[in-house]
Formats: structure tokens, C-alpha cells, sequence
């Protein structure tokens, strides 16, 4: 980008750094619902298991609620334009707080995204973060309508408007939802790991 004077990337062409934008990596692929699921399931039954005796599990617990309660109110999704990332990745967390997600629901999705990139060898702390943000983001991150007709009645707009996911945002937002979970994912990580093993499907072959 650099060399050509369309940008400042001194490395990378632009579909690399839109790629990286919208997935926290210049070449690998955001994981779908499908790849994250095993792991989603052994991570949200290891959480179950231990939230209440744990001290780990517990903390993260109590602090992801906290967040999601200082987080301020909520705006649709198109009135976003030209608020700052941080303000709108505050407005992400109140997304999630208003659509009722459970905060062991987001640390067991935050541990299962580290819990895949570790088994698949992604190490980049940037591409995970950015991982688990967009992972915890598809709970609750339209906005539809309502309107009334004549005799009152409610009906609601099966088209939803959509927050741009791509951005500083991401990243910003995504740490906000790792934070509470760290010692979690230092702690427990490995045991998330054992439980997919023995109780779940193992990794596909040729995997990247």
C-alpha cells in the first residue's frame, strides 16, 4: 500500500489489511459457529461444573455481570456512526446485558475461542481477542423494529440493521470480554481441552 500511495502498510496490500480489520489476522479466517460448537460445549459444561466452587470461574463470572451493568445505556445499530470504538464497544456489552445473555455464557464462549485457537496452534493474542468478540457479538448485535397496525397489534421486522463488524472496535470490545476470564483461561484452559477430548469430537484432520 505503501509503495503504490494508496495507504501507510509497508507490507501488506489492501485486501490483507481489510482482512486483518475484520478478522484480527492478515490471512486466517474467522471461525464459524460450526468449528466453535464442540468447543463451546465442552467450555460452557467445564464452566457449569465449577462456577460455584471455583474461584477462578467465579471471579470471571462476577466480573463479566459487572461490566455488562456499567456499560451504560443502548443505541440501535444505526445510529452509531461517528460515536468513538470505545463508546461503542461499551454499547456492544449493554447490547448483551439488554438481550439477557448470561455472563457464564459469555466466559465459556471467550475460553472455547482461546480453547480452538490453542488446539489449532493460532497464537496471535490480537487474532483470539478479535475472535472472541465476534463470537460473543452474534448473541445480540442487530437491532429490528416494531410497529403497531390499526387494532394495536404488535409486529415485528424480520430485517435487522447491523453494526459494521470490523475495527478498532473489535478489539476494544473483545478486551473488555477477555479480561474477567484471564485467570480462567491461564487456569483452565488445558482442563476445557481434556473435556472436549473425552467427552466431545475430537479435532478434523487437516485442520489448520
Amino acid at each position: 500500500m505503501k509503495a503504490a500511495n494508496i495507504g501507510l502498510a509497508p507490507h501488506h496490500c489492501r485486501t490483507h489489511v481489510e482482512h486483518r480489520a475484520r478478522h484480527g489476522s492478515y490471512w486466517l479466517n474467522s471461525y464459524t459457529a460450526a468449528e466453535l460448537k464442540p468447543y463451546l460445549t465442552a467450555a460452557a459444561a467445564y464452566v457449569g461444573l465449577r462456577a460455584a466452587n471455583d474461584k477462578f470461574i467465579k471471579a470471571a463470572v462476577e466480573a463479566t455481570r459487572f461490566a455488562l451493568e456499567e456499560a451504560g445505556p443502548v443505541e440501535i445499530a444505526t445510529r452509531l456512526k461517528g460515536l468513538t470504538a470505545a463508546k461503542r464497544a461499551k454499547i456492544g456489552l449493554a447490547r448483551l446485558r439488554v438481550a439477557k445473555v448470561k455472563p457464564e455464557r459469555i466466559v465459556s464462549i471467550v475460553v472455547a475461542v482461546h480453547a480452538i485457537a490453542e488446539e489449532r496452534g493460532h497464537r496471535p493474542k490480537e487474532f483470539r481477542t478479535v475472535q472472541a468478540c465476534k463470537a460473543v457479538h452474534r448473541l445480540a448485535s442487530g437491532t429490528g423494529w416494531v410497529s403497531y397496525d390499526a387494532q394495536g397489534r404488535e409486529h415485528r421486522s424480520r430485517r435487522r440493521a447491523y453494526p459494521r463488524s470490523s475495527g478498532p472496535v473489535l478489539r476494544l470490545m473483545g478486551r473488555l470480554l477477555e479480561e474477567p476470564s484471564e485467570w480462567v483461561i491461564e487456569k483452565h484452559l488445558k482442563g476445557v481441552l481434556a473435556h472436549k477430548q473425552r467427552y466431545g469430537r475430537g479435532p478434523r484432520k487437516g485442520s489448520n
